[in-house]
């Protein structure tokens, strides 16, 4: 039995599984299961909904995790350091990269929309992917990741934190949910129209590069939300409830 087997079981969360190894992303969704938007789900409920065979995967797991987890514990990391890592490694990089995503598929789509109309659709769902990240990024980073940071220093500090100005830090990641799942969809639908990313055998250097930028921008939205919904805001969440539950009455 592996480490990961002894501290898991087919009844946690596929996110729980994917945050003590997240070589083990891969292969979920290789077969289909959602480790970000959808991680609080069982593994074996998740199985038993996209017809995986639950032993079937768990030996495939084993053979993953058998050698020690050469990856960043980003559970282990604190607060404040992970809010950063996520703006520097995937907030920052989402605004250079969905621009010019937003070029190549108008480009794309005007020059072989008409052989491939998956082209037009994927250039007229794009802007809506783009201006919801983009708020939802800003609304996280002025508002949600500085509320997480003065948690952190509440707790090294010892003393009680300055409460948002409406409602708690749960309320606010309910929203932040569910733009990530209505991303999510929206992501799930390019992948679909394209084929998995595929590009045609008459695909010209432009078609090709903008779905190797779509292939790309989809895996790292798929780890940044993971790293919020099933690590960043479900211990920012438990710290709150700590500390407000710490406050003399």
């Amino acid at each position: 039995m592996t480490t990961i087997e002894r501290s898991l079981s087919p009844d946690q969360s596929v996110g729980a599984w994917v945050t003590a190894d997240y070589r083990l992303a891969a292969l979920f969704e290789r077969n289909g299961i959602d480790f970000c938007c959808g991680g609080d789900k069982p593994l074996n409920q998740a199985c038993a909904e996209h017809g995986v065979d639950l032993e079937t995967l768990l030996a495939e797991t084993r053979q993953i995790t058998a050698t020690a987890n050469g990856g960043e514990q980003y559970d282990q990391w604190t607060l404040d350091f992970l809010a950063d890592y996520i703006v520097n490694q995937f907030h920052n990089p989402g605004r250079q990269i969905m621009p010019q995503i937003a070029d190549y598929a108008a480009t794309v789509a005007a020059v072989h929309g008409a052989a491939h109309p998956e082209t037009v659709a994927i250039a007229e769902l794009w802007p809506h992917v783009q201006g919801d990240m983009g708020m939802h990024t800003q609304r996280e980073e002025l508002l949600v990741f500085p509320y997480i940071k003065r948690l952190a220093r509440s707790q090294e500090e010892g003393v009680a934190p300055k409460p948002l100005a409406t409602g708690t830090l749960a309320d606010l990641i309910e929203t932040l949910e569910a733009e990530h799942d209505a991303t999510g969809d929206a992501l799930a639908e390019i992948a679909r129209l394209s084929g998995g990313y595929a590009p045609p055998a008459d695909a010209c250097t432009t078609y090709r590069t903008l779905y190797a930028l779509l292939a790309q921008f989809d895996a790292a939205t798929k780890k940044h939300v993971h790293l919020e919904n099933n690590i960043l805001f479900p211990k920012a969440i438990r710290l709150e409830k700590a500390l407000l539950a710490a406050q003399p009455a």
